[in-house]
Parts: C-alpha cells; structure tokens; sequence
C-alpha cells in the first residue's frame, strides 16, 4: 500500500519519517511512503527539544487559527493527491491529521458524489477535524462530539495518549467521528508522541490498531 504521510506542527517531513520509523520497520517491505512538508514557515514544535537542530526548518501546512490559510492548505492537499495519487491510505501526526480529517469529513458532508481519495487513515496524537462550513465563512471551529453531518467510513487507525493535552478534546473527537465498524484504536499515556522502541508495549498496542486497519483493506471490507 502507498501511504501519504503527513508531519505535526513546527515540525517537518523528515521529523516524521524519524517518527515513524519504528512503525514501518514494524509494517515490513510491502508499503511505501510519501512525506510531503508543508508550506509554511513555523515555529520548531517544543516537543522536539534537543532531538532535532534548531537551524532546521519547520514547517505547518496552514496556520490553525486562520481560515483562509486552512482553506488553502485544504486544496493544496487535493490538488496534490490529485496530481501525486492515487494513494491508498494517509497517515498523519497530529496538525497532519487535523488537515486530512477536515477535508475527509468536510468533502463528505458536501451533497452529490464525492469520491474518497484514500481506502484507510492511521491518526497518530490526532488534532482536531475543523468545521467544513464555518471554514468558508471565515472561522476556524473544531467540531465535537454533536457533530453529526458527515463521518469517515474508511478503515482507521486511532493511537493517541490520555495525557495528551489534545488527546481527550480532539483525537477522541475524531475517534467518534469515525464509523465504529472499521475504527480501531490504542490509548496511551506516552504524551503527545507517535509510539517507539523506547516503549515497546504500546508499541505492540499501536501495531495491534494499525495491522486491523490495513487487513480491512486488504480483505475488502
């Protein structure tokens, strides 16, 4: 499978490679991956701390509290599955999955038909999806619970940390927003962070979440 990868906030596509490396190591030969950076310039995401050379450069593929930059971080993502793809899953980190999970559940939620550009989704530490129709009059609003006009109903993968001061308010909110016949998850308490080798029990557990996502897939479900 080809997965589009797409990194956190003030961070950038090689950070996330690094990231991730324990998971597609884990995932074997049988998949390939595209890192895509963003396009605007960002603040180093604190959470790097020393692990990473502050001379970087780091990246956001919009600025979260701005409409018009989300709406056009929005269609430079479809306009590059479009030219790029086809893909068959995304996996993104945080500001990654707040992107990919707004147009998801935005694009749904729009009448006619729509085509899905991906099979399945892997949300690592996921931020919150943002309001489809509040985007195009001019806010930023991050859906909750109530939301009801759409839902992702691809397979998804759901890894996030219950000590992850965005985990509760909005990767258990895009959880729900899910169908659960496809959603698998693993909570956590690493913080806000893709699981490693530094913790191989809840890198077992995120695996575990992430190999039944890609089996519904791959068995046609």
């Amino acid at each position: 499978m080809r997965f589009l990868c797409l990194h956190g906030l003030g961070t950038n596509s090689k950070v996330f490679e690094t990231q991730t490396a324990a998971i597609r190591a884990e995932l074997g030969d049988e998949h390939t991956y595209e890192f895509v950076d963003g396009t605007v310039s960002w603040t180093k995401a604190p959470e790097l701390g020393d692990l990473f050379s502050d001379d970087d450069q780091y990246l956001a593929y919009y600025d979260p509290y701005n409409s018009e930059s989300m709406l056009r971080a929005l269609h430079q993502l479809e306009a590059y599955i479009q030219q790029e793809g086809p893909f068959d899953g995304v996996m993104g980190f945080s500001h990654g999955c707040a992107l990919s999970s707004t147009l998801l559940l935005g694009r749904a939620s729009e009448k006619g038909q729509w085509q899905n550009p991906f099979k399945c989704a892997i949300f690592l530490a996921a931020g919150g999806p943002v309001s489809w129709s509040a985007l195009h009059d001019g806010e930023v609003i991050w859906l909750d619970r109530s939301y009801t006009k759409s839902q992702i109903s691809i397979p998804t993968a759901h890894v996030w940390a219950l000590n992850d001061k965005w985990g509760p308010s909005m990767s258990a909110v895009l959880e729900q927003l899910c169908i659960p016949q496809v959603r698998h998850g693993h909570v956590h308490n690493e913080g806000h962070t893709v699981p490693g080798r530094r913790s191989p029990e809840t890198l077992r557990a995120a695996m575990k979440a992430i190999r039944r996502t890609i089996q519904e897939v791959e068995s046609g479900c």
